[in-house]
């Protein structure tokens, strides 16, 4: 439309709709004229939305669908656009109003499109919606009986059109239940602009029994939340708020299940927590408890706070075992001497992210996975892990296998009893909410070495893949397809180059035994790359130790008051940005810095390395660029990191620890990443860890440290994780 509004009347080739074209010119005031050219624009870009520049806007294999998409996004559209130019009743700010809030409409239909936050074929009830909204309010009618009717994802910005509305605060209430109910996880930040409306209260009664420290949280704070929580009448949020005001709240909250049914009192575990191993052996017998109403198909509250507690203290406990490693064994392990076999195997569960191998097992048989097997009466496994209700052995049996003790603790147990176990560990990966167990499982793969068990669960795989492809179970289907094919390449004959070719053409994915050089290199023709260290000691020497290696005449070293640049000088052009390792918390404002500098200069990175502690890599991750194809974790990097790095890095290469990183490993590894950069070629990883492999041979102290890295063509999770994204994405493409 220039100077005209010009109707287009699209008419169905289907059902009821007649298609056919006929024009009605009406006079725009030039004031107005913008604002139908934006909603024209709107609908040009929802009907290109599949590439196509036609006047079918598709959302759908189901033509009908398609119809009555294209029907109300362009034919009813300009019907409005005609209806409110025609309606005298309305001024000029009026009609400026309207056709504004059309454009809104459209405009956040094709954005949340894009993103996937609405499903596409909601078109016609969203119009028709603005449709009677709009007539409403031109009446002076409430809107929330049209609200009522709509999905939070079509409803939310449409209601802020008519927030003049005499209905629009109860609307804008039942919007934000519906939002609510489906985002309790997150829902508790943005509660605060919602005290005053009914349905707060129930939020927070939701919120409590599924996310319980978060309500502790915000119970705690001086906030007007606070205030509406204090006043809540449920009474699961008032025994929480009572533990509030306990001084050892987090610690307590994990014992929500037992306040509830009576069985404690907060008296009685303030004296409990106040211990570290007191309160340690509590929590392992809860957890066995909770896991006990979990199999029962109970839903335990405090679950979740439970397991994020026993792992933080679990940590503690292995990190004062892995800082004595030179110790002599009871020295060393002198924290668990009066551990039980369950309390041992809580810590082994819950330490995969930082326990050392010689931590796990050891030649002096004094490891906790040594001691955990000395301690049992009997000695077999399938009666721990009875007595901790199976929790988390999918995870025991993934790390048992990574460190090389499955075999013993499998023929700890009648063999009857090992198979039913692998079958177990196979089964109903399905049903899992994240991929956790089913990453773990792949990367369990690549370090089983017996025949028969290898031959038992590839069958076993098969016979799950059959069962789920039976029920018509995507998911499932997709999971088990995967690895039963990752198994086949990885106990097929043939070099690790061949398999990571075979891998990859299997999983239609980039090439995973190699980076290619030119996708390294920026627009500039420059590799840039980002180095996170941190301020603690171990982070302090990890950076003196790294700067030793640019000494020479092929690097140049600026130093800032945040961070170093190091520039090759010889061979390709290398930008190597590394934040200095400040004294805590101004190590973190570093690499803000850093990253602020980044950003405005327009610099994307492609390489990205982490030294330091698994407890920084968050740090690391949340300054992780979508152009990383390189990404080296200096420790461990256990599922949950491959997922984020995935999600922010699609296309990256992971190189990762099964235990905490060490420089004495890193450098090497970085300084022959450096080097081959350096010189523009590929960076061949099956090349680049023989000679590694080689180097390592003749170092008795770092060779098993060397050995626990994981190179990207041998990272079967990160592996999985890439083929299961790619796989989805296309059936989703193909279902749209």
């Amino acid at each position: 439309m220039n100077k005209f509004l010009i109707l287009v009347c699209l008419a169905a080739l289907h059902g009821a709709m007649v298609y056919g074209q006929s024009e009605q010119k009406i006079d725009i005031p030039i004031g107005r004229q913008g604002f139908h050219d934006n909603i024209d624009k709107e609908q040009a870009a929802a009907a290109k939305f599949d590439g196509k520049a036609d006047d079918l806007v598709k959302v759908s294999d189901d033509q009908t669908i398609n119809l009555q998409v294209t029907n109300a996004l362009i034919k009813q559209v300009d019907d409005m656009q005609l209806d409110i130019e025609r309606d005298t009743t309305l001024d000029h700010r009026l009609k400026i109003r309207y056709l504004s809030g059309l454009y809104s409409v459209l405009h956040d239909y094709n954005n949340k499109r894009a993103y996937h936050k609405i499903d596409p074929a909601e078109a016609p009830a969203i119009i028709a919606a603005y449709k009677n909204m709009m007539q409403a309010n031109i009446k002076g009618e409430s809107i929330l009986p049209i609200a009522r009717e709509l999905s939070f994802n079509s409803g939310e910005n449409l209601i802020e059109i008519f927030k003049e509305n005499p209905g629009y605060k109860e609307a804008r209430g039942v919007m934000f239940g519906k939002y609510a109910f489906q985002n309790l996880e997150t829902v508790m930040a943005e509660i605060g602009n919602y005290l005053d409306y009914p349905v707060t209260d129930s939020v927070i009664a939701a919120v409590a029994r599924k996310y319980p420290n978060q309500v502790l949280t915000y119970a705690t704070s001086y906030t007007p939340v606070a205030t509406a929580i204090k006043k809540n009448p449920d009474p699961v949020v008032q025994l929480i708020v009572k533990i509030g005001n306990s001084g050892q709240s987090t610690r307590i909250l994990p014992f929500i299940d037992e306040l509830i049914d009576g069985s404690m009192s907060i008296d009685s575990l303030e004296k409990v927590v106040d211990s570290d191993y007191p309160y340690f052996k509590q929590m392992v017998k809860t957890s066995v408890v909770l896991q006990q109403k979990k199999s029962n198909g109970q839903n335990p509250l405090g679950l979740k706070a439970m397991m994020e507690n026993m792992q933080a203290r679990s940590l503690r406990y292995i990190r004062e075992v892995n800082d004595l490693h030179e110790e002599p064994a009871p020295v060393r392990f002198r924290v668990v001497k009066d551990f039980t076999p369950e309390e041992l195997y809580y810590l082994i569960v819950n330490g995969q992210e930082e326990l050392f191998t010689s931590s796990y097992t050891n030649h002096n048989n004094a490891g906790l996975y040594d001691q955990m097997m000395a301690r049992m009466k009997p000695a077999r496994g399938d009666s721990l892990l009875m007595v901790v209700s199976f929790d988390r052995f999918k995870k025991f049996i993934a790390m048992a296998a990574g460190f090389n003790t499955l075999d013993n603790f499998l023929k700890s147990m009648a063999p009857e009893n090992a198979n039913y176990l692998m079958k177990k560990y196979i089964s109903s990966l399905e049903k899992t909410e994240d991929l956790e167990d089913a990453v773990d499982v792949a990367n369990s793969f690549g370090s089983i070495r017996d025949p028969k068990l290898l031959d038992f669960l590839r069958e076993e795989v098969k016979k799950n893949y059959l069962f789920v492809s039976k029920k018509g179970d995507k998911r499932g289907t997709v999971i088990y397809e995967l690895l039963s094919s990752l198994f086949d390449t990885q106990v097929s004959k043939g070099s690790d180059s061949t398999k990571a070719t075979d891998m990859a053409a299997k999983f239609k994915l980039p090439p995973v035994n190699y980076v290619d050089f030119s996708g390294l290199v920026s627009d500039s023709g420059m590799v840039y790359q980002q180095v996170f260290f941190y301020g603690d000691k171990d982070g302090q020497e990890s950076y003196a130790s790294f700067m030793t290696s640019f000494s020479g005449g092929d690097w140049r070293v600026s130093k800032g008051p945040s961070w170093t640049t190091i520039t090759s000088v010889k061979g390709k052009p290398i930008t190597i940005f590394a934040n200095l390792p400040l004294d805590e918390p101004k190590d973190k404002e570093a690499i803000q810095k850093l990253s602020d500098y980044l950003d405005e200069k327009d610099i994307h990175p492609t390489v990205f390395i982490h030294r330091g502690h698994s407890y920084h890599v968050n740090t690391t991750l949340d300054n992780l660029q979508s152009s990383a194809k390189i990404v080296v974790l200096g420790s461990c990097g256990g599922y949950h990191n491959l997922a984020v790095v995935l999600q922010k890095s699609p296309d990256a290469h992971i190189i990762s620890s099964k235990q905490v990183g060490t420089r004495f490993v890193n450098e090497p590894i970085i300084r022959t990443l450096e080097e081959v950069i350096r010189s523009g070629k590929n960076v061949d990883w099956v090349k680049m860890w023989a000679a590694l492999s080689a180097r390592f041979a003749g170092d008795a102290r770092n060779k098993e440290l060397f050995s626990d890295y994981v190179p990207p063509h041998k990272n079967l999770g990160a592996i999985f994780i890439k083929a299961y994204k790619q796989i989805m994405k296309e059936d989703k493409i193909v279902s749209r």
